[in-house]
């Protein structure tokens, strides 16, 4: 993984773009500086031709002038933002992913769409999620609470490389965390039609699930040089989505692989970290696959 510094915040004027400029500030002191980013671009109709496209226009140098004006009074109200924000033209969840090769970090909202309603990610996070070259972090809109330290990180664990990886990035990241390894077991669905009625084994399935989070928890603690007894170990029977999603109730970052260890090769996101990513209750950090060149 690399050793950049810096974060690249996603900004457009909305209070899930302050909360995680928000989420950013308070965590400058081990990701680095801050650096908002807004981009826009003309709506699709505007630039059709008659009878659909809109007449009069403003040209380029005027959006992008009061493109940059917004983004400065948007900035300009916020607390611990010290530089002025990137403007550009384009799709946002492209630019973001480009401005992040010189950076650590990618940092972007989420809008909470109210109790009946889950949490939706957006055409830009999903992007960002799919092709972040550094670890992003989502933040949910939560409105009247203050950004929280990460100071509970919570790691899923499914014995891939790239979850391995996800815990390598918690434990550098936030060294004096309280940090968590957590894996979970399922009997499969075909697990009596594959073993013959009911004669197969539970303990079986537990004891493969606890020493797959052992292994990954003191390989780790091993390559970060900290006591194997610092990384919590957890074990829990049900679907990973289910007990990664409960797990967050108790943690101030859930941290996850972007792609699992039965993710395919052409898909970018694993169906756990799809799932919860969709429906954050507390920050998440997707960790790209190392093995995923930069573009």
């Amino acid at each position: 993984m690399h050793n950049r510094q810096g974060i690249i915040v996603g900004i457009d004027g909305t209070l899930a773009s302050c909360a995680a400029v928000e989420w950013a500030v308070a965590h400058r002191d081990v990701l680095g500086d801050v650096t908002p980013l807004y981009a826009w671009d003309y709506p699709i109709m505007a630039t059709a031709g008659s009878p659909f496209g809109y007449a009069g226009i403003p040209p380029t140098p005027e959006m992008q002038d009061a493109a940059e004006r917004a983004a400065l009074d948007f900035v300009a109200a916020l607390d611990g933002v010290d530089s002025t924000a990137i403007t550009v033209q384009g799709d946002p969840g492209v630019a973001i992913c480009d401005a992040a090769d010189t950076a650590g970090t990618i940092v972007i909202g989420t809008r909470n769409r109210g109790p009946l309603r889950a949490n939706v990610l957006g055409s830009v996070g999903r992007y960002c999620a799919d092709h972040a070259p550094v670890p992003l972090v989502i933040v949910p809109q939560r409105e009247g609470e203050p950004a929280t330290r990460a100071a509970r990180v919570v790691v899923g664990i499914d014995g891939s490389n790239n979850a391995y990886e996800a815990l390598l990035w918690a434990g550098r990241t936030f060294p004096d965390a309280a940090l968590a390894a957590v894996t979970s077991w399922q009997t499969p669905v075909d697990a009596p039609v594959l073993f013959g009625g009911d004669r197969f084994d539970l303990a079986a399935f537990r004891a493969h699930a606890k020493a797959l989070v052992n292994e990954t928890a003191d390989k780790a603690a091993a390559e970060l040089g900290r006591d194997p007894s610092r990384i919590e170990r957890r074990i829990a029977e049900g679907d990973p989505r289910w007990v990664l999603a409960a797990a967050q109730e108790e943690a101030d970052l859930l941290v996850v692989g972007r792609r699992g260890r039965t993710g395919l090769k052409h898909l970018a996101l694993g169906s756990t970290t799809t799932s919860l990513i969709h429906q954050p209750r507390c920050p998440i950090a997707v960790v790209p696959d190392p093995e995923t060149p930069r573009r």
